[in-house]
């Protein structure tokens, strides 16, 4: 079970086009922690859980692999990617 919530982790942050480390910084969680969720080496808390399935917009059957993952769009990972890249635009105008 934990090494399927951690692929399906992977697989929905890849759809997201977030790294490791940005995912991490926003759960609140260490690189190295999401890391070892993504391999199934550490159940997560239910709170850390939570927090993924929101930022990746994703439902808990979703994450837990009982309903297929075909496009992840909308809610609070599109917002933030969308403000990533306008901050990156900012930056480059700046330049």
């Amino acid at each position: 079970m934990k090494s399927e919530i951690g692929r399906n982790i992977v697989k929905c942050r890849k759809l997201n086009g977030m790294s490791q480390k940005y995912l991490a910084e926003i759960v609140g969680i260490s690189t190295q922690g999401l890391l070892k969720i993504e391999k199934g080496l550490v159940n997560p808390k239910a709170e850390t859980l939570d927090k993924i399935i929101n930022v990746l917009c994703i439902t808990p059957n979703q994450l837990f692999g009982l309903e297929e993952i075909t496009e992840v769009s909308g809610g609070i990972s599109y917002q933030l990617r969308k403000l990533r890249e306008a901050l990156n635009d900012v930056k480059l105008k700046n330049a």
